[in-house]
């Protein structure tokens, strides 16, 4: 089966792509890359500077996507290298004690999630690659978004991230 030239050049930017330095998370079957997290839109998670942030995303996601991947193609491994991310929500001041916090409710800001990914088989083949951009298109002032989202950290991007890995399609 001949492949499309876009596939193979995809692929042969991954590659290249892994032997520049990058910040990344620690190995398992979804592995979360960053190129210059410092720069992304909005990449302060709970107020913290892009490093830390780049590696409390990459536990978070990795941990989200793990099962998911396991359950659609057992012994896969996803690779996702971010080139933007702009999270859930703005900051706003709070009525407790005026710290900044994250407020996700209303249609105001939604999260937009820009990366490359590699989807490979359990013998390195690739199933899927690519780069795409995905935009959040929930209602996050819903009353069952509104109870979630209170209580786990990057909701709405891991909701995103789960119903994207469902959609992709493979070879």
């Amino acid at each position: 089966m001949k492949r499309p030239p876009i596939l193979f050049l995809v692929t042969a930017i991954l590659y290249a792509l892994n032997a520049s330095p990058a910040v990344s998370a620690q190995p398992s079957n979804v592995t979360i890359q960053y190129v210059t997290p410092e720069k992304f839109t909005d990449f302060r998670i709970y107020g913290r500077d892009a490093q830390w942030s780049a590696s409390y995303f990459a536990g978070q996601i990795s941990d989200g996507l793990r099962p998911v991947l396991n359950r659609r193609v057992p012994g896969a491994k996803l690779t996702l290298r971010f080139t933007d991310i702009d999270l859930a929500g703005r900051y706003g001041n709070s009525s407790r004690g005026g710290r900044n916090v994250r407020v996700t409710r209303g249609l105001i800001a939604p999260a937009r999630l820009l990366f490359v990914f590699l989807l490979q088989d359990s013998s390195g083949r690739t199933l899927a690659s690519g780069s795409t951009r995905i935009t959040d298109t929930s209602n996050p002032s819903s009353l069952a978004n509104r109870q979630r989202s209170g209580s786990q950290p990057l909701y709405y991007e891991k909701q995103m991230l789960e119903k994207w890995l469902k959609s992709v399609k493979t070879s």
